[in-house]
């Protein structure tokens, strides 16, 4: 009997610590921040690299507005946005500024503000979702 009592608390035992480690690793994965780069059409940015204003105009425009992902280019390292890129398609190509949570593992940014810069100033883009209403 007091053997099966040990063996309850010791895998009650585990079971917390598991779930400690697991509450951890999440917090240490997702962190608020705050990055300015230029902003992306993930798809073309995968396929060829593109990330010129010129472009943003057309394609970029147009990939956008159609849904598919937008993302940020910072220091080389592109994260995808999840959010409705509609709202975005307008400003591909130009500094932006993404205010958000970063989850490093899949490098998607979950943008709780995103802004454009016009000229020295940053405009707050309004996006349109379910989180951002």
């Amino acid at each position: 009997m007091m053997r099966k009592v040990w063996m309850v608390l010791a895998a009650g035992l585990m079971v917390l610590g598991s779930v400690n480690l697991a509450t951890r690793a999440a917090a240490v994965a997702s962190r608020r921040l705050t990055v300015r780069g230029v902003l992306l059409d993930m798809a073309c940015y995968t396929r060829a690299g593109v990330t010129s204003r010129p472009h943003g105009k057309t394609c970029g425009r147009a990939c956008l507005a159609s849904g598919i992902p937008a993302g940020v280019l910072v220091a080389g390292k592109a994260w995808t946005l999840v959010t409705n890129p509609k709202p975005l398609a307008k400003y591909v190509g130009l500094m932006v500024k993404v205010v958000g949570q970063e989850d490093a593992a899949t490098q998607t940014i979950f943008p709780a503000k995103i802004y454009r810069k016009m000229g020295k100033m940053w405009m707050a883009v309004h996006l349109k979702d379910q989180w951002h209403k």
